[in-house]
Parts: C-alpha cells; sequence; structure tokens
C-alpha cells in the first residue's frame, strides 16, 4: 500500500496544502515505509506520494512524472501477462501514456486501487477508487483549494470531508475557479453532478462483471425434501449431489486463484528484512484469524503458496471489557483478566483443526490482549483513522483492526510481534454469501414463525426478500467499511488483502441464485453461508464449517451490545 495526498490551491500559492501535508505525514508515512517523494506543479498543485514497496522488482518512488502526466497511485494490479519485474505503478503509468481514453482503461483494471492523475495537458486533476472502493481516498474542502488523500488529519481548516465514493473517475479542471467537481462514471446511465452518495448502478456495469457465469439449477429446499433419517450429515448428503458438489469446485478454485494472486506477488520478505534484503525465513504473511470459517478457509488455502519452512501468522485480538460510564476507573491486573473471548475460544478451536490437516505448517496463533488503559491511549491515532467516520461501529472495528493488524502479543507462551507486510482479511464474505442476523431476519420476515414447516410458496417468498436484501447490502458495502479498514491496517505499514473482494470470484458469486448461498432453516452454523460451508467441509474442515459467524466487535468483546452502533462513538471523538 501507499500513502497518496494531493493539493489544489485555488490561487497561486501552496503554502496550506504545504503545512496540511506536515499535519498529515506521519500517518501518510505509516502507509508507505520504504519511500516518499514530492512535486509541485505551477505553484498551485502539490502531489505527496509514500510507498510500500510490494511489485516489481525494486521500489517505485511517487508521484511517477515525465511530460504529460503525473500520477499517485494506492494499489495492486493483478494481471498475469505482465511482467512481474516491473511494478504495477510503472506498468499502469506506461498504459495511462499508451491511451488516449483515461475512463476506458480505469474500466478494465482488476485489483483495489486508488489514484490521483494530474494531467498537463487537458489541465485536469483525475482521481477515483476502483469500483469496489477497496482502498480509501478521502477528499476535502477548504477556503484555500482542494485535498485528495489517503488518509487526513482532523482539521477545523476543513470542510466538507467525506470518503469518495466508488462511483467513477472524478476531476476537476484547474482552469474553472469554482473548482466543480465532476465525474465519468463507470456506469453510462449516470449523470455528472457535484457529489454523489449513494449509487445502485455503478458497481456491476463494469466489463469484468459478467466475465464468469456458472449456472447450476438446485436448491436446497428442494434437495432436502428427499432426505430420509440417518447418521449422514447434512454436508455430506447435499455434496452427493452433482451439481451442488460442481459449484463448490468452481468456488474453491476462484477463491485459490485468488490467495495465490494475494500471496506470490509480494517480495518474499518481512518488515525486518526488507531493507536488508536479506533471506528471510521470518513469518511473511499474516492473516486475521477469529477461528470462523471464512478466514479458516483463507487460512488453508493460503498454506499452498507459502514455502512450508516459512511460518503463517494467525492474528486474534481480544479485549478487556471497557466499561465507558467510568472511562477512568484503573484497569485490572493483567493476571485476573479472562482473555477467552468467544473469537479466542473459536481460534484456538480452530488451530487445531489446521494442524491435523497441515502438521509440517508452523501455524502461530498471536494473542493480542489490549486493557482499557491501552485501547484509551491510542484514541486519537485511531480517531483520526477512522476519520471521517464517527459511529460507534466504526469505533469498535476500527480499533478492533487497528491493534490486530498491528500484532503485538503472544505466540506460545512468549512475546511476539509479526512482522508481516500482508494481511488478509474475509472481508465481503458476509455480504456476498448471507451471514449476517439481517439476512436471516429478510429471509423469516413474512413468514409466521421460524420453526413451522414452510411450502414451496413460502420458501420462494423468503428467497425474493432475502435476494433483496443481499443486494442492498452488497451495494452498501463499499460506503461502509471497506476505506476505514484499509486506512486502519496500513497504518502499521502493512497491506491488506480481500480474496473474497475478487473480480472473477464476486463475477462467480452473484451468479448464483440466493437459494444456493444459504438456507436458514437448517439453523445457525449450517444454513447460513451454506454453499461456504460445503466448501469448507469438503476441503477437511469439518470443525469449522459449523462454527456460529460472529461479528468481530463482539467476538473480540470490544463492543457492547447495547449500544447503537450507528450512534456517533463518544469515546473516540472527544478531546
Amino acid at each position: 500500500m501507499c500513502g497518496i495526498f494531493c493539493f489544489v490551491s485555488n490561487g497561486e500559492s501552496i503554502a496550506f496544502g504545504e503545512e496540511f501535508l506536515v499535519q498529515c505525514k506521519c500517518l501518510l508515512n505509516n502507509r508507505g515505509p520504504d519511500t516518499s517523494n514530492w512535486t509541485v506543479y505551477n505553484s498551485r498543485v502539490l502531489m505527496f506520494g509514500s510507498v510500500l514497496w510490494q511489485q516489481g522488482a525494486v521500489v517505485c518512488s511517487q508521484p511517477v512524472e515525465r511530460d504529460r502526466f503525473a500520477l499517485l497511485f494506492n494499489g495492486d494490479m493483478y494481471n498475469e501477462t505482465r511482467d512481474t519485474s516491473c511494478s504495477d505503478t510503472l506498468w499502469l503509468y506506461e498504459k495511462l501514456n499508451a491511451m488516449n481514453d483515461i475512463i476506458q482503461l480505469f474500466k478494465s483494471l482488476k485489483g483495489p486501487y486508488s489514484i490521483v492523475i494530474l494531467d498537463k495537458i487537458s489541465q485536469r486533476i483525475y482521481f477515483a477508487r476502483d469500483s469496489l472502493g477497496r482502498n480509501s481516498l478521502l477528499f476535502a474542502r477548504s477556503q484555500d483549494g482542494i485535498i485528495i488523500s489517503s488518509v487526513l488529519a482532523k482539521n477545523t481548516a476543513l470542510f466538507d470531508s467525506m470518503e469518495l465514493q466508488p462511483s467513477g473517475l472524478y476531476f476537476v479542471d484547474l482552469k474553472d475557479p469554482n473548482f466543480k467537481l465532476k465525474l465519468l462514471p463507470w456506469a453510462k446511465n449516470l449523470v455528472e453532478t457535484n457529489f454523489i452518495s449513494v449509487l445502485d448502478e455503478c458497481l456491476f456495469s463494469l466489463p469484468w462483471h459478467e466475465s464468469l457465469v456458472f449456472k447450476q439449477n438446485f436448491s436446497y429446499h428442494d434437495i432436502l425434501k428427499t432426505r430420509r433419517q440417518s447418521d449422514e450429515s447434512v454436508f455430506d448428503f447435499l455434496l452427493k449431489v452433482p451439481a451442488i458438489s460442481q459449484t463448490c469446485d468452481k468456488l474453491i478454485e476462484l477463491l485459490e486463484r485468488s490467495i495465490r494472486e494475494r500471496i506470490i506477488t509480494t517480495p518474499n520478505y518481512c518488515k525486518l528484512c526488507v531493507s536488508s534484503h536479506n533471506p528471510c525465513k521470518h513469518a511473511r504473511l499474516g492473516i486475521l484469524f477469529s477461528g470462523g470459517v471464512d478466514c479458516t478457509i483463507i487460512s488453508l488455502i493460503a498454506d499452498r503458496f507459502v514455502d512450508q519452512n516459512i511460518p503463517i501468522d494467525l492474528l486474534n485480538v481480544a479485549f478487556e471489557k471497557v466499561n465507558r460510564v467510568k472511562p477512568n476507573v484503573k484497569s485490572e491486573s493483567l493476571e485476573s483478566v479472562d482473555w477467552n473471548v468467544p473469537d479466542r475460544c473459536t481460534a484456538k478451536q480452530t488451530l487445531l483443526e489446521l494442524q491435523n490437516l497441515k502438521p509440517s505448517r508452523k501455524w502461530q496463533l498471536v494473542e493480542i490482549n489490549i486493557t482499557r488503559q491501552e485501547l484509551n491511549g491510542y484514541r486519537k491515532r485511531i480517531s483520526d483513522l477512522v476519520f471521517p467516520l464517527q459511529s460507534v461501529l466504526d469505533e469498535s472495528l476500527g480499533a478492533a483492526l487497528w491493534f490486530a493488524s498491528r500484532g503485538v502479543g503472544i505466540s506460545e507462551g512468549t512475546n511476539y510481534s509479526c512482522q508481516s507486510r500482508i494481511l488478509l482479511l474475509g472481508s465481503g464474505a458476509d455480504e456476498l454469501f448471507g451471514g449476517y442476523s439481517r439476512h436471516k431476519a429478510a429471509f423469516y420476515r413474512n413468514l409466521s414463525t421460524i420453526n413451522a414447516q414452510f411450502t414451496d410458496s413460502d420458501i420462494q417468498e423468503a428467497y425474493v426478500n432475502l435476494e433483496e436484501e443481499l443486494e442492498l447490502d452488497w451495494r452498501r458495502l463499499p460506503s461502509r467499511n471497506l476505506a476505514r479498514d484499509d486506512r486502519i491496517i496500513c497504518d502499521h505499514g502493512v497491506t491488506p488483502r480481500t480474496p473474497y473482494l475478487e473480480e472473477d470470484f464476486i463475477s462467480f458469486i452473484k451468479s448464483l441464485k440466493a437459494s444456493q448461498k444459504s438456507y436458514y432453516p437448517l439453523g445457525p452454523g449450517i444454513g447460513d453461508k451454506i454453499i461456504l460451508r460445503l466448501c469448507a467441509h469438503k476441503l477437511g474442515l469439518k470443525s469449522a464449517a459449523l462454527l456460529k459467524k460472529r461479528a468481530l466487535q463482539f467476538g473480540s468483546k470490544i463492543a457492547d451490545r447495547k449500544q447503537n452502533a450507528n450512534d456517533n462513538s463518544t469515546f473516540l471523538h472527544t478531546t
């Protein structure tokens, strides 16, 4: 990942931009600790880039600038036809120089990114996030001009601070004294506007969306009506159905490809060895690990692409219960705190299954234990990273991810600090497969009772409701948490990578019907995300396949269930 920053002055001075860059520079350099650089254009445009080296044979400094363009790029391009000795930043810059149509270039890209481009000929500043919104890009105005940045330190001189919506390629014209924000949308039927808050039509109108459609006709409801009482598990019974088994095979194949791309494209160095280029035997891959089915599938498949002599870090975070009514109460002694929160228990349970399946791998469970005192000590830093968001949910998830991705904890009874430069996450799985309680609630919305026997028409109506809820939830994903998570995790010089949010994998899952993703009458831990649980079972994860869904903020015990997740946080945003 990288930290990118651009200030565009509405006058002939970049003084405000320079001052504000000083405030943000620490946060930006945390994202890109390997090198940094800046450039100024016509005393009006200031561009700064800090780089975390993740692709190419050598570090590529930013901004990349030649005659026409100056480019700031934060992301990963996964293209197997590209020469891997060349950084994806330089590859993209060459593509930019070779194409006349910028919007078509960025429509065709696969992989997470955010970009800022100065076009000296057209006198425009272009900027965008990929259509899934996987990487952060913030937009803000001041009386002196506009700022586009991966992360912003809170400042009273800013107004209209917001996460840039992943709606298309935005631009401002340097010749326009009003700096009107314009949009070249990903979707053809969207019109230019000053700013777009929610766009329902842009996510799946891109060229890659229909590239993988895999049609199999099956319904769990119809199949299970033929099941008789036996000792055979429901998963074993369903996997005997060819259409279901073949669907699982395709899902595993695409997920394996996605995980492979996100592991092998990175230089084989940890944080300790990257500057010296010494042979590295430390863990170079971290996985955010609750022990649930999503992250455990990722862990098992990732084993295929990491040298067997190199450990894999499984990062698991637990919080001492926080009493927000009495914030100044001293923390209990570490000896008296029970760190066996729900996610810690499932992580230990699932670790045993991974060790049994892959005994030659050293799986390092990193137990990250956070006291109230330590949590409070990093309040301002986490608040700056969460900004401009400020809800209770943003607070709790932001803090949990920050401490988890920092990776400082205990492994096998001794102090340990994860030095991995990439972190795999299971983000997107619940939205794709129906893992949230609201999905189950939508399914049962028009049904009289959860335990009743339902007719075929009842089930059909339930799936119509589920399909609508899944679509709504998926379309909200870019504006809800991905950019926040990117800002939080990258603060440790770590690149978050999300295998479930890969374009071909998404196209395949979106081609499945809601009735092929979940079947809630089977109960929690079985019916929710059942197609993914079937894949886990097929891979040998017999126990992990049955674990119930639990949100990170509750599984780590950072959040209080009595709080309203949408309320503004008084913890992170009090001075």
